[in-house]
């Protein structure tokens, strides 16, 4: 039997032990990659242990602090409304989205457990970090993207989360009608001035879930409710800013 020598030897227990190791090493979660990318940017900053992007208004006054909820995956989308809220005078913050926001159904009665937890720590996220960074006497506006429209709306009417000043939903929904109907309902009866944008091109699921909340507000004669279809998204800024003048913000 051949024998090996001492450094090959070693060689070989060194390359048995990595291989051991990274057999064992679970897969790093999807949003530690969305971490990875956001860090190297100016506007990626951390509070509370957390990895978020933030920049402070460029007008002269102060209006309060624009909390963003982007979808999964969507966060540039989103953040590309930075410099025309921080016109309006707005701090912006904008919190990274968890893959779990579109594995878990808000209105599903299944995998209990598991949702109560997100929605505690989703809750928790939105409050600490909003609670660092808005200024006293400013307005809270908070605007949600996709299926973090419909986990926002569900912790406010479940009272986990803060009611804000004002809540802009873009493009929200969830791929199952009926829950779909239970944010139009939650909308419907929140008492928070909403303004509800989505693109006329967006889609089979956004487009459904905006039509259900439009007849349920309706139904449910909800004030200062104001829905709107955009041709392009980039309109957005322009109807906030209407919007925030008709509310008497600006």
């Amino acid at each position: 039997m051949a024998r090996l020598s001492l450094p090959l030897l070693l060689l070989s227990l060194l390359a048995s032990h990595c291989l051991s190791a990274s057999e064992q090493a679970p897969p790093a979660p999807l949003d530690h990659w969305q971490e990875a990318d956001w860090k190297g940017l100016p506007a990626s900053i951390q509070v509370d242990k957390q990895t978020v992007l933030f920049a402070k208004h460029s007008s002269d006054n102060y209006l309060g602090l624009a909390i963003l909820l982007p979808d999964w995956q969507r966060s540039g989308q989103l953040w590309q409304l930075t410099r025309d809220l921080g016109r309006l005078g707005f701090d912006i913050l904008l919190l990274l989205p968890s893959p779990q926001q579109t594995e878990l159904d808000p209105a599903a009665e299944k995998k209990q457990k598991t949702m109560d937890a997100f929605r505690q720590q989703f809750a928790e996220r939105i409050v600490k970090l909003s609670d660092a960074k808005l200024q006293e006497g400013g307005f809270k506006l908070l605007l949600a993207q996709g299926t973090s429209a419909a986990w926002a709306a569900n912790l406010i009417a479940s009272e986990q989360l803060p009611a804000p000043d004002a809540l802009v939903l873009l493009d929200g929904f969830f791929p199952n009608q009926l829950s779909n109907q239970t944010l139009a309902k939650q909308v419907a009866q929140a008492s928070i001035p909403t303004l509800d944008l989505y693109q006329e091109e967006g889609g089979r699921w956004p487009l459904l879930a905006a039509e259900a909340r439009k007849s349920e507000s309706r139904r449910s004669h909800k004030l200062n409710y104001r829905p709107y279809a955009l041709m392009e998204l980039d309109e957005t800024p322009a109807r906030i800013q209407g919007w925030l003048t008709h509310l008497g913000w600006i």
